[in-house]
């Protein structure tokens, strides 16, 4: 018997906890599952003795993507009051109070699972970026408290009979995925009668998209990067790719040769240990297989440092705790241990992240240690890559769809420059090459295409709005949307600036906030200079869209529309959906 640890993340740290909660588990002798809510049956709730959930917030106040579908379905009013009743549950939020809305996806599930009748073994704890300690500020007294209320729960049940109050330090941490050495050129397994082999049975939801087009939008001179980025959806991927407006596309990025590089050094490996087929098998029969389309069901260590292993992200907490705990040597050992500690923080925060130092070069740092690594470890020191979702920029199609993605590089203190790992990929895309990719829904529910709509999307917040335009264009050839567009200056990255006087449905209101004389010009200046022209459409029933960076934008977007129709207009149609948000960080 075991618990479940379920997570829904946005940026990784959400599963990164669930993780180290099943790494403890596994110290005080007791089974636990993870799973991403979206993969979890929710029909099998109720059959649980233990879960714990631990959810963080996206956007304005929104359910992660990872967690949306199992959102919807526990909302449902036919599972009744009762639903959970014999379930102990446990949820721990994910947030930062300097947002808005902090931590509303935690809230509103532990709200959500007591209507549901689940016994709340503690109070829903609230963990804050902003924290002395950060995270662990909430995330260490909501273990304490659970474990030890779990603990109560298997003795009064006569369940989970073997697990321990206390840490026993002399469980060593069995990895979650081991790597199997396939027998010389032919392929043959060393050892076929493994009992932990299972075949790779795999559905892939990810499909092949060729480049067609891969071109810079801003010019020449314009310090920022942005592509747009032409995809051809091929015969056999059509009935998988068809999209609406609003769809997003997720990608999977790998990360850059010159990172892959690095890792390489930090680690020893030799060419030849880099190139032996080998196999991933499941230690963990909880754990679902590595995607096969990404790594193949024969890979290599070479392919798993491209494609599978996140060399590229700034470090989390839990890798020094994890190459720490793996290392053999005494002052790397030490050193990794106090990066790991809740005092470390400040230390750690100007390790890793106010610098922004990769995983990679974290790994190049403590050589003595990186060098002595089995490969199984990676399994449990790194974390994997994430696929990343764009809206797509362009009007349905069932040929081509496009991408409109501005490359992160910039510097810090380190040497070289910092550099987002998908746009730094997708940048680098060429005609031909092939990207794994799949569609999703995204936040936004748009009206008829005859139905008044506003929108603000400054930068590449527009990308989804040129998919709406797009396909509204088709349908009439009257106004009945205003779309506010922001960007530093009307000749360098005004996106689309060719296109919008050719779209039908549509009237476009830039604003440029570098090219006046010392007055900065956002989309909320525009949107107050035409407060007349925003009332009237609000009064006839427009929608409101904003998608773009959910730092101060989104703020002063829902300010100056409550000066136009009063605050209680609109908390309402927030709480409605007459206003929607699509914003990231």
């Amino acid at each position: 018997m075991s618990i479940a640890i379920l997570y829904g993340s946005e940026t990784g740290t959400a599963q990164d906890i669930a993780e180290s909660l099943r790494r403890e588990a596994q110290q005080r002798h007791l089974q636990a599952r993870v799973h991403e809510l979206d993969e979890y049956d929710v029909s099998q709730l109720p059959m649980e003795k233990v879960v714990l959930f631990v959810v963080s917030t996206t956007g304005q106040g929104e359910m992660p993507p990872n967690m949306r579908k199992t959102w919807k379905l526990l909302l449902r009013k036919s599972l009744g009051a009762d639903f959970l009743k014999n379930v102990n549950i446990g949820v721990l939020g994910l947030g930062d109070s300097s947002y808005q809305k902090y931590n509303f996806a935690g809230k509103k599930l532990y709200r959500r699972l007591v209507q549901l009748g689940a016994k709340m073994m503690c109070g829903v704890h609230l963990a804050d970026d902003q924290h002395e300690i950060g995270i662990d500020g909430a995330f260490i007294p909501w273990k304490t408290e659970c474990w030890k209320k779990i603990k109560e729960i298997a003795e009064n049940l006569s369940i989970y009979r073997e697990m321990t109050a206390e840490i026993d330090t002399s469980v060593q941490i069995t990895t979650k995925y081991r790597f199997l050495e396939l027998g010389g050129e032919s392929g043959n397994d060393d050892d076929d009668s493994d009992e932990d082999l299972e075949p790779q049975i795999e559905i892939p939801d990810y499909f092949p998209l060729k480049v067609l087009k891969n071109r810079r939008l801003t010019s020449a001179e314009h310090f920022q990067d942005t592509r747009l980025v032409d995809f051809e959806i091929s015969d056999r991927n059509r009935s998988k790719m068809g999209f609406q407006p609003g769809d997003v596309l997720m990608v999977r990025p790998y990360n850059p040769e010159e990172t892959v590089k690095i890792a390489i050094e930090a680690l020893g490996l030799t060419e030849e240990q880099l190139k032996k087929p080998l196999k991933i098998v499941k230690n963990d029969r909880f754990s679902k297989n590595p995607p096969n389309f990404l790594v193949g069901t024969k890979t290599t260590l070479l392919t798993c440092l491209q494609r599978y292993f996140d060399l590229q992200q700034v470090p989390k907490r839990s890798f020094f705790e994890m190459l720490g705990y793996y290392s053999t040597n005494p002052p790397e050992k030490e050193r990794l241990q106090e990066l790991a500690s809740p005092e470390g923080l400040d230390d750690y925060l100007d390790y890793a992240n106010r610098s922004r130092r990769t995983t990679a070069e974290a790994l190049r740092d403590f050589v003595a240690t990186s060098k002595n690594l089995k490969p199984d470890y990676l399994f449990e020191i790194l974390t994997t890559i994430r696929p990343r979702a764009f809206s797509i920029a362009s009007a349905p199609s069932p040929f081509h769809l496009e991408l409109l993605v501005a490359k992160v590089e910039y510097k810090s203190r380190m040497a070289d420059k910092r550099r987002g790992l998908c746009s730094t990929f997708i940048s680098r895309l060429k005609p031909g090459d092939e990207v794994f990719c799949k569609i999703r829904p995204g936040t936004f529910k748009f009206p008829s295409p005859e139905a008044p709509v506003i929108c603000i999307g400054p930068g590449t917040g527009v990308a989804p709005f040129r998919s709406l335009f797009g396909h509204r264009s088709l349908f009439s050839a009257h106004f009945p949307g205003i779309l506010f567009f922001g960007c530093r200056s009307e000749h360098h990255d005004y996106y689309f600036s060719d296109e919008w006087p050719e779209l039908s449905g549509v009237a476009v209101i830039p604003a440029f906030s570098r090219d006046t004389d010392g007055r900065k010009v956002y989309v909320q200046h525009k949107m107050g200079e035409n407060a007349g022209k925003i009332k009237r459409m609000l009064d006839l029933g427009a929608q409101v869209f904003i998608a773009g960076s959910s730092g101060d934008m989104p703020k002063a977007v829902s300010a100056v529309l409550a000066q136009i129709q009063g605050d209680e207009w609109t908390r309402r149609a927030e709480e409605t959906g007459k206003i929607q948000y699509e914003t990231w960080s």
